[in-house]
């Protein structure tokens, strides 16, 4: 079964009944009262090579957002060479979270989200353990080609990029290539990643963003998609053999053809407009988590 937000026990915590919303940033403020937004994008940390992914009791990086691994799968997929189709799967990408938990007036456990970082990870010793890009270990057993996919990938791990955060949430932008309308186009795959204060689970909202003629941003027809703690993402990528040069793909040749798995959402008026700032000061994050959190009462009502 699906879980989403359990908000009343956030109430229960505050030891106040508030409408849900209204709860949820209150004890957001109550965390983080003293901790601004920041007012520019940064870059995500790095996971530490040798960090286990699925660690729920470790210090740091104790919370799986989701892990995606990649395939070629369709369009011009027989274009791709097979030293290069082959080692594709082999690595998967870890978005992991430190949520580190403090105690209110009243001795109950709050938690927050601490950091969120991303690395690429392969199986080590039975568990899937974040490897450095550029130095693989010797026992992951990666040959020379598997190498160089490997050292492509740590590359754009650069390019993800925190435009947001206060104690318990945070929210990350990356360039995409998505396949719509026929073509890759580009975008930006917005993540809004959020520990529920009570019980410490980490959830993430994701959505899509077409730049404007004007040099905004704006949402797609996609609807955002929730997704629950510990996701795991079967990455489809479409192939444009049009985007080869001299027989080998580029970067533009590779599209993504979905969000990760989990549950649409749908948009809001209020949504909209908060789903597509630049960076996120401490009043846009309280706007955007309302309308999350509003997006997502009939799912919470229905109990799905």
């Amino acid at each position: 079964m699906m879980r989403f937000p359990i908000l009343p026990s956030i109430q229960q915590s505050v030891g106040i009944i508030l409408p849900t919303a209204l709860a949820f940033l209150l004890l957001s403020l109550i965390l983080l009262r003293d901790c601004a937004a920041e007012p520019a994008p940064l870059g995500l940390p790095l996971v530490p090579p040798g960090t286990v992914a699925v660690a729920p009791t470790a210090a740091r990086f104790n919370r799986v957002v989701y892990l995606a691994a990649s395939r070629i799968a369709s369009g011009d997929a027989d274009a791709v060479p097979a030293m290069i189709a082959s080692r594709v799967p082999l690595f998967t990408l870890a978005l992991l979270a430190t949520v580190g938990r403090i105690e209110n007036a009243d001795g109950q456990p709050l938690h927050q989200l601490l950091e969120v970082g991303a690395g690429y990870a392969v199986p080590l010793a039975g568990q899937l353990t974040v490897i450095d890009p550029n130095a693989p270990p010797t026992a992951a057993g990666i040959d020379m080609f598997g190498r160089q996919v490997l050292a492509a990938n740590g590359r754009h791990l650069a390019e993800l990029r925190r435009i947001g955060a206060n104690g318990t949430m945070q929210v990350i932008d990356v360039d995409s290539l998505f396949l719509r309308g026929g073509r890759h186009a580009p975008f930006i795959m917005r993540h809004f990643v959020w520990v529920e204060p009570a019980s410490g689970r980490c959830s993430s909202c994701v959505w899509l963003l077409a730049s404007t003629a004007d040099g905004g941003l704006a949402p797609t027809a996609d609807p955002p998609r929730w997704l629950q703690e510990g996701t795991r993402d079967d990455r489809a990528i479409h192939v444009d053999a049009g985007e080869f040069f001299l027989g080998m793909p580029t970067r533009d040749a590779f599209a993504l053809t979905d969000l990760p798995p989990g549950t649409d959402l749908a948009w809001s008026a209020e949504l909209r407009q908060a789903a597509t700032a630049a960076h996120y000061s401490e009043p846009e994050l309280r706007r955007l988590a309302v309308a999350i959190n509003q997006a997502l009462r009939p799912l919470r009502d229905s109990g799905r």
